[in-house]
């Protein structure tokens, strides 16, 4: 039997391919989160005293645009996707798939920021 064919670890078990691994798990649950993080947000966002105010009297409204906030949801969105399905060997630089993830975060956590101070 040849031990050192069994001594290798093979291309999944390393800790690059683990690391790449958390990356796409991170990538697949920020996607999956992004529906009910925005419509939470705009659930909250609605209860305010605020809220109230601009909607039967126009006062006190965000002068954040939609396309701002649906931008935001897009871009989180699209990184996601990309930072999850993506391929390493497609991958531009090595830390592309790490930087997409973040990106993809903190895009997502923009657009609840806006969606909870835009009534």
């Amino acid at each position: 039997m040849n031990e050192t064919a069994s001594a290798e670890p093979s291309a999944a078990e390393t800790p690059d391919a683990a690391h790449d691994r958390n990356l796409r798990s991170a990538a697949k649950a920020g996607v999956a989160l992004l529906l009910p993080t925005a419509f939470i947000s705009i659930l909250l966002s609605l209860t305010t005293e605020r809220a109230a105010d601009c909607i039967m009297y126009g006062n006190q409204c965000s002068g954040t645009p939609g396309w701002v906030i649906f931008g935001a949801f897009l871009v989180s969105a699209a990184l996601g996707i990309y930072a999850a399905s993506c391929p390493r060997r497609w991958l531009p630089f090595p830390t592309a798939r790490s930087l997409a993830v973040t990106l993809q975060w903190f895009a997502q956590f923009m657009m609840a920021m806006m969606l909870l101070t835009s009534p």
